[in-house]
């Protein structure tokens, strides 16, 4: 009776660390552990703090969080923005980086990180001055910066 229990006690403990070390070997390939260089045409806006227009390099904040922060750096190392990102997966992956923002008007607001062959992305949490904006506009224009 007890070498029926150790037995099932241990293949349910090796079933978890098998599903554990294939999730995260998954999460792994799809995320954005190297950095990403985007050239943006047009100002815009992250956390209330507006970007100039030009060359960003976007990465993990701290590797030791995975890509729960993003790192938004200006070329020049002027700008250096940090913020608080969500997952959000797509059923096809993108063929090349995207960048992605929500357009009001003549403002752009970054909303979304893809990595080239990734199905997993990043979106970054809407600032009170975009939540204003989106209720005030009907629909925001989505705008794609490949690079």
């Amino acid at each position: 009776m007890k070498k029926d229990v150790l037995k099932g006690l241990t293949k349910i403990g090796l079933l978890a660390v098998v599903m554990i070390v294939a999730a995260s070997a998954s999460v792994k390939a799809q995320s954005l552990q190297y950095k990403l260089t985007a050239n943006v045409p047009f100002d815009f806006t992250v956390s209330d703090k507006k970007l100039p227009a030009g060359k960003y390099s976007i990465s993990r904040a701290q590797t030791s969080n995975g890509d729960l922060v993003l790192q938004i750096v200006s070329a020049d190392g002027q700008k250096n923005i940090s913020r608080l990102t969500i997952p959000v997966i797509t059923h096809k992956p993108m063929n090349q980086g995207t960048l992605v923002f929500n357009r009001y008007g003549n403002d752009y607001y970054l909303s979304e990180v893809w990595p080239a062959g990734g199905s997993t992305g990043r979106e970054l949490l809407k600032s009170r001055t975009e939540r204003d904006l989106a209720r005030k506009a009907q629909e925001p224009q989505i705008v794609r910066v490949g690079f």
